[in-house]
């Protein structure tokens, strides 16, 4: 509802895991994530705006989530990587692949780890066999208690 009013929505879609839907818009993800950070519901907990969405293969994830990094992080900046991993045949643990992306991006693009203050997130959603990956300031996604 929230988005309703701007006929941004292209399509939502349900998927195998509950409570996990997917908002395809024709509208920047990341002003729709901030419109429904102020909207008053109680239905939504959780909204990360994806930049890129890959098939759930590591080797696939590793060279967008350099591409993206190289395009927008700078070599001061500091990086923390997070995962929220539905779908239990791609990978064995979220930190499985999170512990692979941050030595990526610390080995070949010399980025800074801060886990408790970070400048930004590398955000992996894992939703079967497709992965969403953005990469945000801390402020830019978020969740609902």
């Amino acid at each position: 509802m929230a988005l309703q009013n701007n006929e941004s929505i292209v399509s939502i879609e349900g998927t195998e895991f509950i409570n996990v839907v997917l908002v395809q818009l024709n509208m920047d993800p990341l002003e729709a994530a901030m419109k429904l950070k102020d909207a008053q519901t109680t239905v939504i907990s959780k909204v990360v705006p994806i930049e890129e969405v890959v098939r759930t293969r590591k080797d696939a994830i590793l060279e967008k989530v350099l591409i993206i990094a190289g395009e927008k992080i700078e070599k001061n900046e500091s990086f923390v990587v997070r995962c929220d991993l539905r779908g239990r045949s791609y990978f064995e643990s979220s930190e499985d692949l999170v512990s692979s992306v941050r030595e990526e991006l610390l080995e070949k693009l010399n980025l800074k780890l801060n886990e408790q203050n970070p400048e930004w997130v590398v955000q992996l959603e894992v939703v079967g066999e497709n992965t969403g990956i953005s990469i945000l300031r801390p402020g830019e996604l978020f969740k609902k208690l």
